[in-house]
């Protein structure tokens, strides 16, 4: 019978079935391009396939963005919950590197998870399918070597390709072109033109206005709170409101002095790039939208109000920078310097400055206040985690000696682990044997590093509580454990609560 052309094949993405199913799987990340890598041409090679072997597809499942190197793909992940379930028989795909390009993890899937399942594997264009069985002797040993060989490979395309990706990126980027993955807020992307920016007359509109408010002498949280009680949208709801999709930030759904700082301090509204790890610059890409005169001016009137600040009113080191919570509304209370510059600092909570009055109780509260409190709820802190020096070395004679025991019993097992692997594809071993070996080694494996990494963290939780001892003792200075606490929150009634970071 003549073979069928391609174009006569029609693409079924789902047929409703209550039995087991065959599906295709399709993957494309974002360096695959080409054409031969598209969906459409995926589906098209495993739908021939499929018709020509009459194993009709029943559903397809399409990661789209993902890179070969990662397996938690949605759609892969789906495909593997549904073959446990029992609901696949049969899964086709154009060729491994769709699967991953992961030597080993491919290889698991191949050899152990699929077969365990009893699911039948095909890849088209390497010419592999499961159906006679992975150590059939009746075929030629060389072709089922030669798949191991393949995964290997395509794990080294993997590599080679984010190298080059990079170096793409970083041409493109001395070119002028703009390879970030989200225009700047204030711009999107062309559609006409792959790599330029073009004005998104809304969102160009909020940036004018914030470089406008700072010019005509307007502070940055003056302007916080004008376009918080403007119901202004921030970039990122902006973003969401134009489609966004995506793991991002959202923040509080608030302005902040931040953001505000941030688009006054963007270069990129002059009309100019600065991308990449080498920070390529380049001018005149795209059209502005502050001038550049102005937008110089504004850099040095910041410039001017930093220098000022860091002269004056914060002069000593604020260790407490990030950690001081209100315990009202959940923002961060700002450090302030006591009144006509006194040698003494409180902090405070300024939402009601960036979003209006009502919005929060106002907390208050001295610097000094919350240094004695860290050191209080410091000893208490010590008292719940105390261990002496003997308790210490005699855990870690154990574990060691857990150790050593298990490091000789993985040695006794696993003088050469690629001999099995060589056993079972030659056909000298069955694959429960093959299994049973290689879970033996997975486990032995598994145990000693379970092992190493409680010696780690029992060194480390000794090494810690050590030093917080010190810090209790004034031998170190309060600033050592600022890692070891998560956040300080300031309470009615200026009750102070420090929450440590658990280990």
């Amino acid at each position: 019978m003549a073979r069928k052309s391609r174009k006569q094949i029609q693409v079924v993405d789902y047929i409703p079935t209550e039995y087991p199913m065959t599906v295709g799987y399709a993957r494309l990340s974002v360096n695959d391009r080409e054409e031969n890598h598209s969906i459409e041409n995926q589906k098209k090679i495993i739908s021939l396939w499929a018709e020509q072997h009459e194993v009709p597809i029943s559903k397809f499942y399409v990661d789209v963005g993902y890179s070969g190197s990662a397996f938690q793909r949605p759609a892969f992940q789906q495909l593997l919950q549904d073959i446990s379930d029992g609901k696949i028989e049969c899964v086709i795909v154009k060729d491994l590197s769709r699967v991953g390009r992961d030597h080993i993890t491919v290889g698991y899937y191949i050899e152990e998870f699929f077969p365990m399942k009893n699911v039948r594997f095909v890849s088209i264009t390497d010419q592999f399918d499961t159906v006679n069985g992975l150590t059939d002797q009746s075929t030629p040993k060389r072709p089922q070597i030669r798949i191991p060989l393949t995964n290997v490979f395509n794990e080294q395309a993997a590599v080679d390709i984010k190298n080059k990706t990079a170096f793409a990126l970083d041409m493109k980027a001395q070119r002028g072109m703009f390879i970030g993955p989200r225009a700047p807020f204030g711009y999107q992307k062309s559609k006409e033109e792959f790599g330029q920016i073009i004005p998104d007359s809304e969102a160009a509109a909020i940036v004018q206005s914030i470089f406008k408010l700072f010019a005509d002498g307007m502070g940055i949280t003056a302007i916080v709170r004008y376009l918080n009680e403007n119901n202004i949208p921030t970039p990122i709801q902006y973003a969401r409101s134009k489609g966004l999709t995506g793991n991002y930030d959202d923040g509080n759904g608030s302005w902040n002095s931040r953001s505000v700082k941030y688009i006054l301090t963007n270069r990129t509204y002059t009309g100019v790039l600065v991308q990449g790890k080498e920070k390529r610059v380049a001018a005149g890409t795209h059209e502005p939208l502050v001038d550049a005169k102005n937008f110089d001016m504004i850099q040095k009137q910041l410039q001017a109000k930093t220098f000022h600040l860091s002269d004056s009113s914060q002069s000593t080191e604020n260790i407490l920078k990030g950690k001081v919570i209100c315990g009202c509304c959940g923002g961060k209370m700002q450090r302030k310097r006591g009144t006509n510059h006194a040698d003494w600092y409180f902090f405070t909570c300024n939402t009601n400055n960036r979003l209006g009055v009502g919005k929060c109780t106002g907390m208050y509260v001295r610097e000094e206040d919350i240094f004695s409190a860290i050191y209080h709820q410091l000893k208490l802190y010590i008292q719940e985690q105390f261990i002496s020096s003997l308790q210490h070395d005699e855990e870690m004679v154990q574990l060691k000696t857990k150790l050593d025991t298990q490091v000789e019993f993985r040695r006794a097992i696993a003088e050469n682990p690629a001999m099995y692997y060589e056993q079972y594809i030659l056909g000298e071993i069955s694959l429960d044997e093959f299994k049973a070996k290689q879970q033996k080694l997975r486990q032995a494996a598994e145990d000693q590093k379970a092992i190493k990494l409680e010696i780690k963290e029992c060194e480390q939780a000794y090494r810690r509580f050590s030093r917080l001892c010190k810090v209790r003792d004034k031998e170190l200075p309060l600033s050592i454990i600022m890692s070891e606490i998560n956040n300080i929150v300031v309470e009615a009634g200026k009750k102070i609560v420090v929450q440590w970071k658990r280990q």
